[in-house]
């Protein structure tokens, strides 16, 4: 069992974490983790949060058009699937961290994190690129930025190999160890 400053490190360097995936993808720089305790942050957040701000977005931009929509669903739905064994990992990464906070403080402050704070975090970059389709002055210009996002989509721009090589790795790493050990990841 962590001590009580053990816990609170890690919890800080989760919380860190998961800030920094989300900061650096907005400013489009692949982030540098310090150590596998930020990178367990990232990965409550990311792809996860990617996978949101995406749903949401296709959910916008069906409002402009059957083929925009039909657009967006189909990349949305293709990004998922390249994306499938990093969203199992991400929530194999949430079971372990909820695991590790067994004082009832450092648990209640981890789901805040899932509960409140993360969704913050998606809503802030769902409305980035939400906003940017809503000062396009017509109906038809709102559809454009919207398949240009999902083309972007469609170019892998929005992906965790892409987007975050460092947690792409660190995914990977982790379902090889249980690959080798016997226990095979949900697919590749």
């Amino acid at each position: 069992m962590l001590s009580g400053n053990a816990l609170r490190r890690l919890f800080a360097c989760t919380f860190a974490g998961t800030a920094l995936v989300w900061t650096t993808a907005a400013l489009a720089q692949p982030p540098q983790y310090k150590n596998d305790a930020e990178l367990m942050g990232a990965a409550i957040a990311s792809p996860e949060g990617v996978g949101q701000v995406l749903d949401r977005l296709v959910q916008k931009c069906g409002l402009y058009g059957e083929p925009t929509k039909a657009h967006g669903n189909a990349v949305l739905r293709a990004w998922q699937a390249r994306h499938r064994d990093y969203l199992a990992e991400g929530q194999r990464v949430r079971d372990e961290l909820r695991a590790v906070y067994a004082d009832a403080e450092a648990r209640a402050r981890f789901d805040d994190l899932l509960t409140d704070q993360f969704p913050k975090l998606v809503e802030r970059q769902f409305v980035v690129y939400s906003n940017t389709i809503d000062d396009q002055p017509t109906q038809t210009a709102k559809a454009e930025i919207c398949d240009g996002y999902f083309n972007a989509v469609d170019e892998r721009q929005f992906d965790l190999k892409v987007n975050d090589p460092a947690l792409a790795a660190f995914f990977d790493k982790r379902m090889a160890g249980r690959t080798s050990s016997g226990n095979s990841p949900v697919s590749k």
